[in-house]
């Protein structure tokens, strides 16, 4: 499932056909097909070989990977992972790690999965593996030591302190050789961490399951360290609608709720019950002044109520730089997604207080604030 995971997310097939080759395996080969679990594309691989009866000890697959003419680098992960084989297999056995017999790891398609997996992540050149939280089956399976619980007790060793968790599939969802190379490979377990998602790919079991007998492996961009693309909080959504207020004082209304701590207010016209004409006052508010601001709307206007309601919302990170248009000073919004600025936005009350200093049209105020603000970031000419 790793290598079909590996495959579908671009490592080139011919870096696996490297690694047989390299450890001097003959008449083995990778049979790769396109299928579909639960109606999910997937990669399935299969390693074929001759068929052996060898129960090889560590020593003997250490060497195997030691006389192929591998990457340093792999070689050193691949015998890590069969350390932790090893080690988990003479705890569950009550024996030490020399006299271990590995069976079913033993064999030519483990080697072959293990050092083609360790091959494959090298390849990505990924600084970080991070896994979900796993999930375990539930069960007997038959394997050469005779019928065991599922998850076996070298897997269970293997993932001590692993997040996990169990939704009663009553299959083997992790192998030992799995176990291994998931704990050798990835440094940290738990959701996805925020970034810029570049590729997935999906490996696939050979049984059919209640769920998609899937690896899923994503590869992304993570976000710099102390940058995020967004955040999120909750804000407070304020409504009422007013059909017996004076307009001309809806203005200095607005200024007063931002003045207060307001995140924004608007004003838009309606048409009332009994079909008279009126407007609907909206505030956003940071929760914590939500009862300051509905007081003030109280004592401002003639509403007589005020519809609350919670929402969250996603904010860019921002920050305000200053700029100088006709010798005067200009604050100017900048949001950013990740290191990319998407937004430059002048302050508009700025503008038309230099506008109305300097004589000049508050556009091209607007205007030249934007594209001194453009400059000072050192970014192209292309309007954001």
């Amino acid at each position: 499932m790793f290598l079909g995971a590996l495959l579908d997310l671009g490592v080139p097939e011919e870096i696996f056909q490297g690694v047989i080759t390299a450890l001097g395996l003959e008449d083995v080969h990778l049979e790769i097909t396109r299928v579909a679990k639960q109606g999910i594309a997937a990669c399935h691989v299969v390693v074929h070989h001759p068929e052996q009866h060898v129960h090889r000890h560590l020593q003997d697959i250490v060497e195997i990977i030691e006389q192929g003419s591998l990457e340093p680098k792999v070689a050193t992960r691949a015998i890590a992972v069969f350390e932790r084989l090893a080690e988990a297999e003479a705890k569950a056995h009550g024996t030490t790690v020399d006299d271990v017999h590995f069976h079913e790891v033993g064999a030519v398609d483990a080697i072959v999965d293990i050092v083609c997996t360790v091959a494959g992540f090298h390849h990505l050149g990924a600084e970080e593996i991070r896994s979900s939280p796993v999930h375990l089956g539930t069960g007997f399976i038959d394997v050469a030591h005779g019928t065991m619980p599922i998850p076996v007790p070298a897997t269970v060793n293997l993932l001590s302190g692993v997040p996990t968790y169990s939704k009663g599939i009553p299959n083997e969802l992790v192998t030992p050789t799995g176990a291994a190379l998931l704990t050798e490979l990835a440094s940290a377990y738990g959701p996805m961490s925020s970034g810029r998602l570049i590729k997935v790919g999906y490996g696939a079991g050979t049984r059919d399951l209640p769920i998609p007998n899937l690896l899923r492996l994503v590869l992304f961009e993570p976000i710099p360290e102390g940058k995020t693309l967004w955040d999120m909080d909750e804000i407070a959504v304020m409504e009422c609608s007013i059909d017996d207020h004076n307009p001309e004082l809806l203005p200095p209304l607005a200024q007063s709720l931002l003045d207060n701590g307001a995140l924004d207010v608007y004003v838009q016209n309606a048409i009332m019950k009994g079909g008279r004409a009126g407007v609907v006052l909206t505030v956003l508010s940071p929760l914590e002044l939500q009862d300051a601001l509905a007081k003030l709307i109280f004592k401002e206007t003639t509403t007589l109520g005020i519809r609350l309601e919670r929402k969250k919302r996603y904010t860019l990170p921002r920050e305000m730089i200053s700029v100088e248009v006709a010798s005067e000073n200009i604050q100017v919004k900048i949001g950013k997604l990740g290191e990319d600025v998407v937004t430059v936005a002048p302050e508009y009350r700025d503008c038309y207080q230099v506008a109305q200093t300097v004589k000049l049209p508050v556009r091209e105020v607007y205007d030249r604030a934007k594209t001194a603000a453009r400059a000072a970031l050192q970014l192209g000419s292309a309007a954001v």
